[in-house]
This record gives structure tokens, sequence and C-alpha cells, in this order.
């Protein structure tokens, strides 16, 4: 016999040990009380240095501006001095008062040019004709003059003003009014910054500025700068956030304008023809960043890469008065601000688990046992409450009251099973979350209402064997139970081939007279896709809507939950009123009303069903809004206007129309039929008062 210990021996064993619980409370919320105090210092500290980063960035170009309005005022006061070498000088020390301009010029309206800028490999590489010690530049386009060629005059010096012997012309067609910074300068009056372009003198990559120049009140030119955007990365890596960080400077589409890290601004092509964008960036950390910038430009966020290191992103836009739409962002590793915090936290951490490390092992390995066992438990009673009820594999445990316990449940559900088979799954859901016995009474409720059976049944079962016949139906009740289902429905009762299906009953559904008629659609269209079948069925459906009596139903020894009323009624007769028109899904008037414009309907008739005196307006369900092919909504429609014709007593003008509709629709059986009775009533007219009710004498 297998030894076995009672609960009460395990529990006294577990809390024996519980005082170690408490030691690890108070460790868990020191750890988490530490890391979050550490993570809002962090978020505070990358707050302030993302306002330097972004300030950082402001200044490179306000230096640039700051520069360059000098330039322009002197230009403004006297622009004929720029029309001389000796304005080189002006030129030269706005240059080097900012490290990180390339080149910096002036531009008249009748396009003279003069620029000092900087010599660098890639001018070298650009231009053989400079000299290999040249480290400056000087040169100045003529204006334009009639009949004359413009040229462009160049001068290279070692140390600036030191002629290097290396001075050239050569004609030039280039024309700086034609420039987007130049054009945006004299289009805002103000200071312009241009978008990233290519140097035609160096073939990398530079960000243009312009600054408007006015004398006597009319635009006469503007002065120009150029800064590389290797220069502009060059000084965000020297204003970095933290040690590890990268800064990014990008814009809306995407496209990278600078990075702290200058490898990640090679160009897309050999070319240079493009900036290279966010989605070029290969590592999986940085991109990660990335797809989180939106959310970093609202607020500082954390992330883990998949190496597991935390890192924080933060986003600022650009300041606005440059007018554009760029925004800095910087993904910055959390070790730079708290690494040392979070190393200390850790220790004192890992002190307290290895204290406690023996009493837990002792704890785990008694409790683990009965921790598993009663957690399967509480599963399977969570399954019952469910009524999911599949079979499980039996529990072992050495606990006496926990075999016992998993062998009752076993037999609870093997029971349980045998019931559902017997009544609908949702109210034995029910019965088991409320935990009362079934009794019998109802409530009054207003339910939506499915009748369905199969069309030509006799004839279709007299040609199967009783096997076949039993599998084909089996094959047929899952495909409308599922249907039913999935729309929330319950399946009342199975009666020979039809169904009786209930929805709002008795779980509620608020739309519950939509998904009657998506249930149906789903049913009709399922069977439509079952051709290849044992037997290939035609389902007939009834649909109706009304406040009935629904509950259990029967004697104190036997019932069953079903529902009563004139709406159920009504929806049985319905479903076999299809026969009449040829339809396969005919629904009351007040479901139609009840489900708006979610569908398209065509209005039948108006009918009295047998056993009741008062006229139905009764409709064919024909879809959903929008699905329905404007052939059939045509046919529809002349349908309907004969039939309000033949309410009117217009019987020749009802004909015409039925006419129509048999024609838009050939074999429709209930254009015929109406196209019938038109023919009737011209040779019989109904009596005076008529109210267009046709009383049905079959089912």
């Amino acid at each position: 016999m297998r030894f076995q210990l009672s609960f009460g021996v395990v529990t006294l064993l577990m809390f024996s040990l519980f005082a170690v619980a408490p030691l690890l409370g108070i460790l868990v919320y020191s750890y988490q009380e530490n890391e979050r105090s550490a993570l809002a210092n962090l978020e505070r500290q990358v707050n302030r240095n993302m306002a330097e980063t972004q300030q950082a960035s402001v200044e490179l170009i306000d230096s640039v501006a700051r520069n360059m309005a000098i330039v322009a005022a002197v230009t403004a006061a006297n622009p004929r001095q720029f029309r001389a070498d000796s304005a080189n000088n002006l030129l030269w020390h706005a240059l080097i008062d900012a490290d990180h301009i390339d080149a910096i010029y002036t531009s008249f309206e009748d396009g003279y040019h003069r620029v000092v800028s900087r010599i660098d490999a890639d001018r070298r590489r650009s231009d053989p004709l400079i000299p290999g010690n040249a480290n400056w530049h000087a040169g100045y386009i003529d204006a334009y003059a009639p009949g004359a060629a413009r040229v462009r005059h160049r001068t290279f010096y070692a140390d600036w003003g030191e002629g290097t012997g290396n001075a050239y012309t050569e004609p030039t067609k280039i024309d700086l009014r034609q420039l987007p910074h130049y054009m945006a300068a004299k289009a805002s009056g103000r200071f312009a910054l241009g978008e990233p372009a290519i140097n035609p003198d160096t073939g990398s990559l530079v960000m243009s500025l312009g600054t408007p120049v006015f004398s006597g009140g009319a635009f006469v030119g503007f002065v120009g700068t150029n800064i590389t955007l290797a220069n502009i990365s060059a000084y965000l890596d020297e204003h970095r956030l933290s040690a590890n960080s990268i800064t990014l400077i990008y814009d809306q589409s995407g496209r990278l304008i600078a990075a702290s890290h200058r490898d990640l601004m090679v160009p897309r092509n050999a070319a240079k023809e493009a900036l290279p964008s966010l989605g070029d960036i290969a590592d999986l950390t940085l991109a990660q960043a990335i797809g989180l910038r939106d959310q970093a430009v609202q607020h500082p966020h954390l992330f883990t890469d998949k190496s597991g290191q935390q890192f924080i992103v933060a986003g600022k836009p650009f300041p606005p008065q440059f007018g554009k739409d760029w925004e800095i962002l910087t993904i910055s590793p959390t070790d730079d601000f708290i690494g040392g915090l979070k190393e200390t936290n850790r220790e004192i951490a890992a002190i307290i688990i290895l204290i406690i490390a023996l009493e837990l092992l002792l704890i785990g390995l008694v409790s683990r046992n009965i921790s598993r066992r009663v957690s399967a438990i509480t599963g399977e009673f969570k399954d019952i409450g469910q009524f999911n009820l599949s079979s499980t594999v039996p529990l072992r445990s050495i606990v006496r009251e926990i075999a016992s316990l998993n062998l009752s449940i076993e037999s609870m559900k093997a029971s349980l099973r045998s019931f559902g088979h017997y009544v609908p799954k949702d109210l034995v859901r029910s019965l088991l979350a409320d935990g009362q016995e079934a009794t019998l009474g109802g409530e009054r409720r207003r339910l939506s209402l499915h009748f369905s059976d199969i069309a030509n049944f006799t004839a279709i079962s007299e040609g199967l064997s009783p096997e076949d016949l039993v599998e084909a139906m089996k094959e047929y009740f899952e495909l409308m139970t599922s249907a039913i289902s999935d729309e929330g429905g319950t399946v009342d009762k199975f009666m020979g081939d039809g169904i009786m299906a209930l929805y709002n009953a008795p779980s509620a559904l608020p739309d519950h007279a939509i998904r009657a008629c998506q249930s149906a659609l789903n049913a009709q269209h399922r069977l439509s896709q079952s051709a290849g079948q044992r037997v290939e069925f035609r389902a007939r459906i009834g649909l109706g809507i009304g406040d009935v009596v629904v509950g259990n139903m029967g004697t104190q020894e036997r019932f069953a939950y079903t529902a009563l009323g004139d709406a159920v009624n009504l929806a049985s007769r319905l479903e076999g009123l299809n026969k009449v028109y040829g339809t396969s899904i005919m629904a009351s008037e007040e479901l139609r009303d009840e489900t708006g414009n979610v569908f398209e309907w065509r209005r039948l008739d108006r009918v009295a069903v047998k056993g009741r005196q008062q006229g139905t307006v009764v409709y064919e369900l024909l879809g959903r809004s929008g699905e329905v092919a404007a052939s059939r909504l045509q046919a529809r429609d002349a349908y309907e206007q004969g039939l309000a014709c033949l309410w009117a007593g217009s019987v020749e003008a009802a004909s015409q129309h039925f006419q129509v509709a048999a024609a838009l629709r050939p074999g429709d059986l209930a254009a015929d039929t109406l196209l019938e009775r038109a023919a009737r009533y011209t040779l019989a007219p109904p009596e005076a008062g008529w109210s267009g009710t046709e009383v049905m004498q079959q089912k």
C-alpha cells in the first residue's frame, strides 16, 4: 500500500517554515522600491540631459545663424564691398568662428556670388586642380551681363591670405539664386534652414542655411553657409547624453539627418545621392529603440533588448523656429546612469537570498507535491464551473485526501458529461455557476427564435440506409449547431430533422436579433459549401422575435428548458412558409425592424399563418448590407413595388412589377406566386376593405 500523509500533517510542515515568507516579502519590497527610486532618478536625469542635448543642437545652428546675421548686416550696409576681394577677410573670420561651417558665401540678385570655404579631402578629390597643400579657398562668380559668359574665379591658400600660386578661372552656369535656401530666405524674409543636399564642389551631404540681405528696404541677396552633415554628427558625438549613448536627428519621413555614431551616416549608395534612413539601421537594439520613437517624444521609455540589456530612449522635437519637422532621439544604456546602484541592490539581494536558500529548499521540497496537485484540482474545479469536462489523467499523491478528491472529481465529470448531452450547455454552466438546483418555472424575456428543418427530408431519407441516414444527420446537425453556437445561440431541442434554437437565453445577448440573422446566413453558406459530402441538404429557416416565457417546463419528476409563447409559434410557422415562397430564410417584420440597417431584406407578403387570424408582414433575409448582388436588389425592389401596388388595389400595375421581378430572377417562386395571385385578383377582385392578408391553410 502506498504511503500517504494526511493533509493536516503536510499543512503543519508548511506553516512551521512560514516565517520565511515575511523575509522574502521584505526583500522583494526593498528591491522593487530601490529599483523604482533608481528609475525615477534616471528619468529626471534623462529629462535634464535631453534638454541640454536639445539646447546643444539648437546652439549648433544658432551659432552659425548669429555669424550669418553679422555678415548680412555688413552686407546690407555696403553691398558693393562684397564685389571686391577685400570682403574675403570678413567671410573668412565668420567661417573660422564656427568650426562646423564648411563654407560661407554672399549671393546677389544679379547673380554675383562670393564664397570662402575650407579645403578638405572631399574637395581635393573633387577637383584635381586644387593644390595638395591648400587649406582655404576664396572665389567669386561674375554677375550676369548681356552677351557675356559668366566665369568662376578661384584662388587657393595654404595659410589664409598667402597664395599658393594656383588660381584659375572656368566658365560656369551655377545660379545661386535657384538654391532652395536662397529662395526660402527671399520668400520668408528671415533666416531659412534648407534640406540636406549634395554639395557640387565636394560631393558630400551638407545642410545649407540662408539669411536674407535687405538694402534700402529691398531684397538684394543673401548670406549662405554650408554645414557638412559629418560635422553635425561630430558635434553630436561631443555632446553625448551619456558615455555610451547614441543621438540621432531625423525627419518625419525617416531620413537620418545626423548621428553621434558617424558610421550610421553612410549614404544609401556610392554616389551619395540619398540620405540614409532609420530603416537602413541594421543594429537590432537601435532598430528596437527607433520603433519606440513616437512614445519617447512624449515620455522617456524603457526597453530591454534581446541580450537582456536595459536602455532608455528619449526624444524631443526640433525647436519650431527652424521650421523643420525634425526630432532628436537619444538611446542610452540605463547602466550609464544607475549601473552602480543596481549592482549594489543585486549584491544585497544575493546576500539575503543566500541566507534563506536552505530554508526555501526545504519548504519547496515539502510543498511542491501538495502545491502541484492542489493547483491541478483547482484547475479541474474551474473547468467544471465552465462545463469543460475533457478527460484528464488521474493525479497520484501521497496525500490521502487529495487522491480521494481527485477520484470524486472524475466521477462528477463523467456524470456531468452525460447530463450535457440532454440539456443546453449554457444552462448547465449557469446552474453550476449559481450552485443551485434546477426548479420548475420560467421568466418573461424577449428572445430571438430559430426554427429550421431539411427540405424534402422524407424523399432524402427514403434513399438512404438507416446507418447512412444517421451519419448524414450527424454531419448536418454539427454544421447547423456550430453556426448557431458561433453567434451565441443555444440549441433548445432537435425535433426529427428540425432544430429549435434560442438567442438571449439562457445567456444574455444584447444584439440577439442580429446574431440570429447572421447565424442563419452562416448556416446557409456552410451548407452551400458542403458539396461532396454524404448527402447535400437544403435547410429552411424561420426567424422570429418577441416576449416569451423561457425556463424549465414539465413536471417535478421530469422537465426541460424551453420557451413558450406566440413568438415561438410564429417562428415555427415561418419556417414552413419557406416552401410556399421558395425561400431559405424567412423572418417576421418585428425581427427585421430590430436589426436596423445591418441586413438586406425582401418584404415577401402579409400572411395569416395557420392558427392565427391576424395578418403578419413577413420578410426574406437576403444577406448583410453591402454584400448582396445589385441584380438581386434590383429584383427585390421590383417585387416590393408590385406588392405595394397589390395591397393598394392596383392589380394591373402589380402584375407588371412582378413580371419584371420574375424576369430579373428566373425561377423565383415568390415572384411567380404573387404573379399568379395578381392574375387571380384580376378575375375575382378581393372584397372591399381587404387588408392584403393571405390566409395560409398549411403549416
